[in-house]
């Protein structure tokens, strides 16, 4: 059976796909609108000191109405969404007045009422059968058609079988059978169009999607794991060493090409002779705390400096220079954790310890010779010295958090809000934590050569109280962007390299996590440090040492399995019992042959 063209299921086809974009698109665009104009609640950043009200104000300016709504990508969904739905518009009304798609209606084409009698129905129809009389229209197609649909209109009302089939079946006719169709517009078939549509379809065929897959393949081959780009990864691995202290990943960290493709265009704008002086004055008042330079390349230098910026609360006085700041930031710890693979995959122990270290000075916002109760809010040098001041003086952040309130020391210059800020800090963010390390092999008793064994870490946040509370987020003032707490669990031999890294998500009161590593090749008794280190905060974290004794392979019982387990591999598997059938079958069609 031949199929033809057809126009009108080729428009019900176009809405289809209109719908498929137009409805998601019109949700998300009237979400983000929703948002911006704070009518649907954001996803907000905590805030729960004073500090962090600065930060969350600074945020929600970022992320203002206007801004948000003149994005370049938002300003083109929107152009998009008006073309989508202004067509599906046209297409909805074509549907709705097609003769060949409308409900057939005898009463709204002879232009009666529903209960007309049959004088009215009569005089009607012989009005507009003159009106459209093909005599009195020669060549229009739309008289013609609709002298046709006025006078099966009359027959649907006034001929009984008629009438029957139309108020069974809504057409005059009867039952209509079933038509099947191509979606496609009748144009198509046109041979004045033939040439035309072979170029297009060659165009979109040849040129154009092989040409969205090229682009779309070339981007992808620029990103590894984490989507951290290949040319930032070798950079890293030139960069970084075994002797790499911390002092020197912030030249490490501004050398990564993602901060490369936005660094040019914002330098560029911020090259002015205001922008050029903010840069060389933070050069010069910085110039102590950074490393001597190992790459003199100018996007590298001037990252570097905005970064020991950040380090050292130094204040930007650029805009332009500030939020290519924040850009970087916000990108860091997946940067650092990137560098932090590298150097796993070399066994680098001490640059393992000093990016995690890094990581925690970005995100407090402290550098190397910083005391770590410069985490605290409102906290600075005179109301530092006051509390490590004398014999119980707190030693460190810990320390301090671990005083009874009353005893804690250098609250005395501030408000009674600043003070609640400390307490709060102290008390219900900032993890106290008890950790437990047992190694072991999953369902053994001993350890032996080359077994796989487990590290089970077990945390306990005893600063939250209820069982199914979570850690909230960090307490990160000058980080540009809402952080959860994070761990990181390093394993090394005692005076030997690293043997893994891992990172511990989980912000649950109490959790165990499992780390795996193998066993060594010889028997003997061997020494292990564990470090638990905190991603966002200096001064909490914990070094552990554990033992392991392996004994010889050989000394381990023989294994004997069950006598079930033998009597199940006895059985023939499913195989054997399908082979066996078609054997048995075979001798039996082999005896039939014979008989015959």
């Amino acid at each position: 059976m031949a199929l033809d063209y057809d126009d009108n299921a080729f428009v019900f086809f176009l809405i289809t796909l209109l719908l498929l974009f137009a409805i998601p698109s019109t949700w998300f665009a009237i979400r983000i609108a929703l948002r911006a104009f704070g009518i649907l609640k954001k996803s907000e950043t905590a805030v729960r000191t004073i500090v962090e009200k600065r930060k969350a104000n600074e945020l929600a300016e970022e992320e203002s109405a206007k801004k948000v709504l003149c994005k370049t990508g938002y300003l083109i969904n929107l152009g998009l969404l008006f073309v989508a739905w202004t067509s599906l518009i046209y297409l909805i009304y074509r549907v709705t007045v097609d003769s060949e798609l409308a409900r057939f209606d005898p009463f709204a084409i002879l232009g009666v009422a529903s209960n007309a009698d049959t004088s009215t129905i009569r005089k009607a129809y012989r009005q507009l059968s003159l009106k459209y009389h093909p005599d009195k229209n020669p060549g229009n197609k739309i008289a013609e058609e609709m002298f046709m649909k006025v006078a099966k209109a009359y027959e649907a009302l006034t001929d009984p079988e008629s009438k029957e089939n139309y108020e069974k079946f809504g057409n005059p006719d009867g039952k209509q059978a079933l038509e099947i169709s191509i979606g496609l517009p009748t144009f198509l078939l046109d041979e004045n169009n033939h040439y035309a549509i072979l170029i297009i379809y060659l165009g979109i065929l040849v040129f154009i999607i092989p040409g969205i897959v090229a682009a779309w393949y070339a981007h992808s081959q620029k990103f590894g794991e984490n989507n951290v780009k290949y040319e930032t990864y070798s950079f890293f691995l030139h960069a970084l060493s075994e002797n790499c202290t911390t002092k020197m990943l912030p030249e490490v960290l501004a050398g990564a090409a993602e901060h490369r493709r936005s660094s040019s265009s914002r330098i560029a704008k911020s090259s002015s002779s205001t922008s050029s002086m903010v840069l060389r004055d933070l050069s010069q008042k910085l110039k102590a705390q950074m490393h001597k330079p190992r790459f003199e390349h100018q996007i590298i230098v001037e990252h570097c400096i905005l970064l020991h910026a950040h380090l050292t609360r130094t204040k930007i006085n650029d805009p332009i220079l500030s939020k290519h700041t924040s850009s970087m930031l916000r990108n860091s710890m997946r940067l650092c954790e990137a560098m932090l693979d590298l150097s796993q995959s070399h066994r680098w122990l001490q640059t393992s310890l000093n990016i995690i270290d890094f990581m925690q000075h970005l995100t407090q916002a402290t550098w190397l010779k910083d005391h770590e109760l410069l985490q605290l809010p409102h906290f600075g040098p005179t109301e530092i010295g006051h509390a490590t001041k004398g014999k119980h003086g707190a030693k460190g952040l810990l320390d301090y958090i671990k005083m009874p309130d009353d005893q804690k020391k250098g609250l005395g210059d501030l408000s009674d809000d600043q003070v609640k800020d400390v307490l709060t800090v102290c008390n219900t963010i900032i993890p106290q934590i008890e950790a437990t390390f047992t190694l072991f092999v999953e369902d053994e008793t001993e350890i032996a050569e080359g077994d796989l064994v487990s590290l089970s870490v077990k945390m306990t946040r005893t600063n939250l109280q209820a069982p199914g509370q979570q850690a909230p987020p960090v307490h990160a003032p000058y980080f540009p962007a809402q952080k959860l707490e994070s761990w990181w669990i390093l394993i090394s031999s005692k005076d030997g390299p690293l043997i893994l890294a891992e990172k511990i998500s989980n912000r649950n009161r109490k959790l165990e996590h499992r780390v795996k590593f193998v066993a060594p090749p010889r028997a003997g008794k061997y020494a292990f440090v564990v470090d638990l280190k905190s991603a966002d905060y200096i001064g909490l974290d914990i070094r552990s040492h554990v033992t392991m004794t392996v004994v010889p392979a050989a000394q381990l019982p023989e294994y004997k399995p069950h006598q079930e387990d033998l009597e199940l591999d006895d059985e023939p598997t499913l195989f054997e019992q399908v082979m066996s059938a078609n054997v048995d079958d075979s001798s039996d069609d082999d005896d039939d042959d014979d008989d015959d």
